[in-house]
């Protein structure tokens, strides 16, 4: 005989409000500190125990009522995003992307660009922007990260103004979120992979706990932070996971 599952209420104003306060916080993989220590202070607060990998995967585990074999949920916060190549004569930035993605989705993306402890904000261009200045040039540029650019907000007008602001190679470039939410009820961002899943990962914690739900069998709820070069939660998955689901949205 079995037994049918009863759905949880979920809080929304919860889900709504780590989901608003993540799109906030720019975690391009590589670049997670703070979106790592966001999620522990939200797994604080509901007061469950969690554990910390070396490179930074944050792992729940919920005891069930059974511990014969094991469950585990995953999802990743880390997101797509780009890093410094290069600073050009003109002072511009050169780019390329951190996970997989193409440059015409960062045509007119505003970004912060984060440089030791300071940070600085820009627009990506493409090289060519002007119509006035180009006329029909502007729509034949080929798509690649080696055809745009970051023009940040300082009065630099030569390489060697950018690196007196401490800006080079190798640092992170976040894309602003562009977060719209609706009378519809829709929500349109960048990032909302995978911080939507996130964010419904953590209401859906909230709701075992707040409803007193043991699990079925031994759960594991787990944060990665690699996902968009490539790598998740195969290192982090105890060898009694039978049954695995990856939260995940594009």
């Amino acid at each position: 005989m079995t037994t049918a599952l009863q759905a949880l209420p979920i809080d929304e104003d919860y889900l709504h409000r780590c989901l608003q306060e993540m799109l906030a916080i720019p975690s391009p993989t590589g670049f997670t500190d703070e979106i790592v220590r966001y999620i522990c202070r939200c797994l604080e607060t509901l007061g469950v125990e969690y554990t910390l990998g070396r490179r930074g995967t944050i792992k729940v585990y919920l005891p069930g009522r059974s511990h014969t074999r094991a469950r585990a949920i995953a999802n990743h916060i880390d997101t797509i995003g780009a890093a410094v190549t290069a600073i050009k004569p003109s002072g511009r930035l050169a780019l390329k992307a951190v996970g997989s993605w193409s440059s015409r989705f960062a045509e007119g993306g505003r970004v912060t660009v984060f440089s030791g402890d300071r940070s600085y904000r820009g627009q990506v261009l493409p090289l060519l922007a002007s119509g006035h200045a180009f006329n029909e040039q502007i729509d034949q540029l080929p798509v690649g990260w080696s055809q745009v650019e970051v023009r940040i907000n300082q009065p630099v007008q030569c390489a060697a103004d950018t690196r007196a602001l401490g800006i080079g190679p190798g640092d992170f470039v976040a894309f602003d979120t562009d977060l719209e939410w609706d009378d519809s009820g829709y929500i349109t961002a960048r990032h909302l992979d995978n911080k939507a899943g996130a964010a419904a990962n953590l209401a859906a914690l909230k709701a075992l706990l707040d409803h007193g739900v043991t699990p079925a069998v031994d759960l594991q709820v787990m944060f990665t932070l690699t996902e968009e070069v490539g790598t998740g939660a195969g290192a982090s998955l105890d060898e009694r996971v039978a049954e695995f689901v990856g939260i995940d949205i594009g």
